[in-house]
């Protein structure tokens, strides 16, 4: 048995539509279609959206992006935030552990109206995927740390992560000799880091030991876009345990900071990252996803001192991680 799969826009068909080629091909869709025109198109919208629900990453993270997800939470925030800065401030806000960034996005609409100065930057660990093309036109698609995830040969869009089923023999056979030559070749691939840091929305291509090798953002199209054509809104590499070069006044981290995903020590480094990065009396909104439809969340909003946190705001029955981060002390 065997699935082939979806290497041209135009085969990705749009959500009214049904052919069979679509219900046996459209989980293996071509992460290369992940590059967008500008501005982009509503097929290419709904392609993003279509993979980003069933994108998973080699640590197990899966790159799900609900739209409208902080829909009843951001008035609420955006409420809390009129009460603690003036309208004539120009607040810095940071959205960490954005993903696609397009929640983010979702936000500046409301919070760069609220306040016209500010600027809301979103960043996240993961931006973008890596193409490297053969010779013979095979590609490889993985991540920076070199972890491979896609396979694609002629028509076949073979998946890495999680590995394709042993049922599908055809897909199993290509994946797992892709996965093992992969390993031996990268090896020896040395890509400049000047290269891998350079803005992910402009990178050349690059030739290396006779393969091509490209980037693929995984930011969302519409956050890529409100990037370009509004100097307020950025989106930029950085991890949620690492603290900021300069600090900033808002900093919002929702379902990253959980028990589910990281140890005590763990989540206080992160709470110990957010504190250095944020300004005296800056806010930190933290909290966590508990339905999608309708959302629900809870979250809590905290008030930076000199030396640790304070409880400013509950939405909900608050974050589950409020009792650790009110326990810490930082100097």
């Amino acid at each position: 048995m065997l699935k082939l799969g979806i290497r041209h826009l135009v085969d990705f068909p749009l959500p009214s539509s049904t052919s069979r080629f679509t219900l046996r091909s459209s989980n293996r869709v071509s992460y290369q279609l992940l590059r967008t025109a500008q501005p982009p198109s509503g097929q290419e919208v709904a392609l993003f959206d279509h993979v980003m629900r069933q994108m998973q990453l080699s640590s197990g993270v899966w790159r799900t992006t609900v739209r409208q997800r902080f829909a009843n939470l951001n008035p609420q925030i955006g409420s809390i935030l009129a009460a603690h800065f003036p309208a004539q401030t120009q607040p810095n806000v940071h959205d960490w552990a954005a993903s696609s960034c397009l929640t983010s996005a979702e936000w500046g609409a409301p919070l760069l109206a609220q306040f016209p100065a500010a600027t809301l930057t979103a960043s996240d660990l993961t931006l973008f995927l890596l193409e490297a093309t053969l010779p013979n036109g095979d590609v490889w698609i993985f991540e920076k740390d070199g972890a491979p995830l896609q396979f694609i040969k002629g028509p076949f869009v073979v998946r890495l992560v999680p590995p394709e089923p042993y049922l599908l023999t055809v897909n199993s056979y290509l994946g797992a000799r892709a996965r093992s030559r992969f390993y031996r070749t990268s090896a020896s691939w040395q890509l400049p880091a000047s290269w891998l840091d350079h803005d992910l929305f402009s990178s050349p291509a690059l030739t290396h030991q006779g393969l091509v090798f490209r980037k693929i953002p995984i930011v969302h199209p519409e956050a890529a876009e409100l990037a370009r054509i509004d100097p307020r809104f950025r989106v930029i590499h950085h991890s949620a345990f690492d603290a900021l070069a300069s600090p900033v006044d808002v900093i919002r981290s929702m379902n990253i900071f959980n028990h589910a995903y990281f140890s005590p020590e763990r989540l206080a480094t992160g709470a110990r990252a957010v504190f250095n990065s944020l300004n005296p009396n800056g806010l930190w909104i933290v909290g966590r996803t508990i339905t999608e439809n309708p959302p629900v969340h809870e979250v809590s909003i905290f008030r930076r001192t000199p030396s640790g946190f304070d409880l400013l705001s509950r939405i909900g029955p608050g974050s589950e991680i409020e009792a650790l981060v009110l326990a810490a002390t930082f100097s």
